[in-house]
C-alpha cells in the first residue's frame, strides 16, 4: 500500500445472528431496514456456512492459519494495522489476538433487566464505542469489531418488545438472560417459545438500528476509502430442531441451518470502479474465512480484491469444487450444493439441498449411497486441527449437482 493512498477496512462481526433472522435473506418476521440497506450496497453471499457453532472454534478458522504465516501478519507487512474492539472477554484470550497491533479497551456492560431506553442497552454501549473507533480511523487501519450480539444480554426495552408483539400475543417477558436449553413441542408450552421469539426480534431490531449508525458514518466520506465486511460466526437456534441457544449438550442439533447459515455482506468503497459490485448476490458455497482473503487482497492492492469479488459475483457457482465443513464437538457436517450430511458416530442425517431449506426431511435411509460417498469425502479431505482446507478437491457429479 502506497504511503499516500488511504485504505481502511471495517469488519463488523455480530455473534449468533443467523441469516434466517434478516429480511435480506427472506425473513418476514419483522423489519430489518438497515440490513436491507446494506444488502443493496453490497455483494451478499447467500450460502455462507459457519465453521462451528462454538465461538472459539469458529474463530480458529477466522483468525488461525494452518498454512503458515498468520493473515494478520500479512496485512501488517502490506501496510495495514489490525485493531480489535470486542465486548467478549473470552475472544480476547484467543491465541491469534496477539497479532493485533492494538486492542481497544471496552468496559463490560451487564444489564439484568430490560433497559429503560435503547441508548442504555449493551448493544448501544458497544456501538457507541465502535462509532468512536470508526471516526478515529487512521490510514491503513483494519478495524475488527466483534459484538456479543445475541450471546449478550437480551435487554431491549419493554416498550420495543411490546411494539413488536401482536395484539393477541401474551405480554412479552422481562428477563434478559439469553435462553438456552431443550424445547419439546409436544410437551412444552408454545407460549414459552413465542416469548423467546418476541425478545429475539427486539434484539435484532436494536442491532438493525445501530447498524444504521455505522452506515451513516460511511456516508460522511469514510466510505470512499473503506471496505466494510459484515458477518456472523454462528446463528441462534430458537427451537427449530428442539434446541434453543447455545446448549452444548446437543451438538448434533446445533449443526442444522439455523445455527450454521450466517449472513455475510461485503460493501466495497464508494468509488466508480466498484459500482458494479453493489446490490449483487453470490450463490457460491463459502465460509466466513473468505473475509480474511478479501482483507489480504484489499491491503495488498484493490485490483486483487476486485478480482476476487468479481469471481464470486459474476460466475455460476463451481458446484463440483465448493464444499463447506462444520465441526461441533464430535459431530461433523458437510455441505455441497446438492446435499447436506450430519454425522456423529453411527448417527446420520441427510438433507436434499437447496429444496429442504429448513432441514426437516431426513433422507439418509433412502439414499445410503450418497451417505457413503459423503463420508468418504470427509475421510479424504485434509484436516489440520479444527480447520478444513478442501482446496482443489473435486466432487463427483452425484454429490455436486443432484440429478432429478
Amino acid at each position: 500500500m502506497s504511503g499516500t493512498e488511504i485504505r481502511n477496512a471495517i469488519v463488523l462481526v455480530i455473534d449468533q445472528l443467523g441469516a434466517n433472522l434478516l429480511g435480506a435473506y427472506g425473513s418476514t418476521l419483522f423489519e430489518t431496514p438497515n440490513f436491507n440497506r446494506l444488502a443493496a450496497e453490497s455483494l451478499l453471499f447467500d450460502q455462507a456456512i459457519a465453521a462451528s457453532p462454538y465461538l472459539m472454534q469458529a474463530y480458529d478458522q477466522l483468525w488461525g492459519n494452518s498454512k503458515g504465516k498468520n493473515w494478520l501478519e500479512t496485512i501488517g507487512e502490506a501496510g495495514g494495522s489490525p485493531v480489535l474492539l470486542s465486548d467478549d472477554s473470552e475472544l480476547l484470550t484467543h491465541d491469534s489476538s496477539k497479532y493485533f497491533d492494538r486492542i481497544l479497551p471496552l468496559e463490560e456492560w451487564n444489564n439484568d433487566r430490560p433497559a429503560d431506553g435503547m441508548e442504555q442497552t449493551e448493544l448501544a454501549h458497544f456501538f457507541a464505542q465502535a462509532a468512536q473507533a470508526i471516526t478515529s480511523l487512521e490510514n491503513g487501519s483494519c478495524l475488527w469489531l466483534h459484538s456479543r450480539g445475541l450471546s449478550g444480554a437480551w435487554d431491549a426495552p419493554l416498550e420495543l418488545r411490546n411494539h413488536l408483539a401482536n395484539s393477541e400475543d401474551p405480554e412479552p417477558p422481562q428477563w434478559c438472560e439469553p435462553p438456552s436449553g431443550w424445547f419439546d413441542p409436544e410437551n412444552d408450552d408454545p407460549d414459552q417459545l413465542l416469548s423467546y421469539q418476541q425478545v429475539c426480534a427486539a434484539q435484532v431490531t436494536l442491532i438493525d438500528d445501530f447498524l444504521g449508525v455505522v452506515l451513516d458514518l460511511l456516508e460522511t466520506g469514510l466510505g470512499e476509502s473503506t471496505l466494510l465486511c459484515l458477518m456472523s460466526p454462528r446463528g441462534y437456534p430458537l427451537g427449530e430442531h428442539g434446541i434453543v441457544g447455545s446448549d452444548a449438550s446437543h451438538d448434533f442439533e446445533r449443526c442444522h441451518g439455523e445455527s450454521l447459515h450466517v449472513p455475510m455482506m461485503i460493501r466495497t468503497p464508494d468509488r466508480t470502479e466498484y459500482a458494479s459490485l453493489r446490490n449483487l448476490r453470490s450463490g457460491s458455497l463459502v465460509q466466513p474465512v473468505l473475509v480474511t482473503q478479501l482483507l489480504q487482497d484489499w491491503f495488498s492492492g484493490d485490483q486483487l480484491m476486485q478480482q476476487t469479488l468479481r469471481h464470486f459475483a459474476f460466475r455460476l457457482p463451481e458446484k463440483d469444487k465448493e464444499i463447506t465443513w462444520t465441526r461441533s464437538g464430535d459431530v461433523n457436517a458437510m455441505h455441497t450444493h446438492a446435499w447436506k450430511l450430519i454425522v456423529e458416530g453411527d448417527r446420520t442425517c441427510l438433507f436434499v439441498k437447496p429444496d429442504d431449506r429448513w432441514e426437516v426431511n431426513d433422507v439418509s435411509r433412502r439414499c445410503p449411497s450418497i451417505v457413503e460417498s459423503m463420508e468418504n469425502v470427509m475421510s479424504d479431505l485434509t484436516v489440520s486441527g479444527d480447520i478444513l482446507w478442501p482446496d482443489g478437491y473435486e466432487l463427483s457429479a452425484e454429490l455436486a449437482d443432484r440429478q432429478e
